[in-house]
């Protein structure tokens, strides 16, 4: 990134010790982490989540954030189960294996949607447009300037991740355990 530009300062960011904003919007990595018990973030992701649901925050899923995470996800679990082959080799040639892991994607997908404090939201119909913008502002990639164009139709600037890739967006304040994102203390 071109740190001469302007727009080039950074997003605050938090520890999920932190006291918790009155919004929050999950990342994928944030779902993936909670969800994959291998997953780097898993203990702090799920510890993180039961601070949530006994707080009065309210999260905000969106339908984008559940399609990236079903996908990484069934390609890590794939991948647990057939360790001699790539997820895409037994993917192309095997399509119906993906059956065998659909019932945790749903469970996965119906705990979130049974969260009393957790709402499902679609990304909008010009939602792209904005995200062109986001790409060009922060430089950001396609499905990050989504989930931040996404965060901005309904309003939202906290977010939880593990991904640095939102740290050029100064507007936003960010919630993780990654300590690669955090300011030394």
């Amino acid at each position: 990134m071109d740190m001469n530009n302007s727009k080039a300062k950074n997003a605050r960011v938090f520890d999920f010790v932190d006291p918790l904003p009155p919004a929050l919007y999950w990342d994928s990595s944030f779902i993936i982490n909670v969800a994959h018990a291998d997953g780097r973030w898993h203990g702090d992701c799920v510890a993180f989540g039961e601070r949530l649901e006994r707080s009065d925050t309210f999260s905000y899923v969106s339908t984008l954030a559940l399609d990236e995470a079903w996908f990484v996800l069934l390609q890590l679990m794939v991948e647990d189960d057939y360790k001699e082959r790539s997820f895409w080799r037994i993917a192309n040639n095997s399509p119906s294996v993906v059956a065998k892991y659909v019932g945790r994607l749903e469970k996965i997908t119906n705990d979130i949607y049974a969260a009393s404090r957790v709402r499902v939201v679609s990304v909008g119909s010009n939602t792209p447009r904005l995200a062109l913008k986001n790409m060009r502002d922060f430089y950001l990639l396609p499905r990050d300037a989504l989930h931040l164009a996404t965060m901005r139709q309904y309003k939202l600037t906290h977010l939880v991740t593990t991904d640095a890739d939102f740290l050029p967006v100064h507007d936003l304040s960010i919630y993780t355990c990654n300590p690669a994102l955090r300011p030394s203390r």
